[in-house]
């Protein structure tokens, strides 16, 4: 009976493999569709004790809390337990439970909320100097008073250089266009 339709009523019948997850066979849906029910899991797996420590133990290596947490919501993605929606509407909440079993049991030492800023090198490059400097107008407050003063003059002479780019510029853009059109002189008598 399939060979009496015309091949244009076959490609309409249904959508291609692959159009959505759940066409293929071989596909299930996720296990979790709601925020909650996919946080209670999370939550019921972190209450075993090994779970736990081992959590505990990463976060206190320095894996930042945030960082875990989008761990854990793309590998219950990727292990289809629930879609990308949920995993990012979760990510919060995931936070917050972290950070709360970091600080549990009176741990008073430092763990990371979120990892490092790219420029964390120039920050600490710039406390660094603040110390330093700190330290040297405690011990030796002259030698403190002429850094500061080459450091003022440095900024001053760096300031007028800018001042005078944009002097420049300014200039520049306020200059009248040449009006001689694209031909020179030169090539019009030839």
């Amino acid at each position: 009976m399939a060979k009496d339709r015309p091949f244009k009523d076959k490609m309409m019948s249904r959508a291609p493999a692959g159009y959505w997850m759940t066409q293929d066979i071989k596909a299930t849906p996720q296990r979790f569709v709601d925020p909650e029910d996919a946080l209670q899991s999370i939550i019921e797996g972190l209450q075993v004790q090994k779970n736990r420590d081992k959590l505990k133990a990463y976060i206190y290596s320095g894996i930042p809390v945030s960082t875990i947490a989008e761990t854990m919501a793309l590998t219950g993605y990727a292990e289809n337990q629930f879609n990308p929606d949920v995993a990012e509407i979760i990510k919060p909440a995931l936070n917050m439970i972290l950070t709360d079993i970091a600080v549990e049991d009176d741990f008073m030492g430092p763990f990371r909320l979120a990892p490092q800023p790219t420029y964390q090198e120039d920050i600490d490059e710039v406390e660094l100097e603040n110390t330093m400097m700190n330290l040297m107008e405690e011990e030796n407050p002259q030698l403190a008073k002429l850094m500061q003063m080459k450091q003022d003059e440095d900024e001053q002479e760096e300031l007028k250089v800018r001042e005078e780019e944009i002097v420049k510029r300014q200039q520049k853009a306020n200059s009248p266009a040449p009006t001689g059109g694209f031909i020179t002189r030169d090539e019009e008598s030839v």
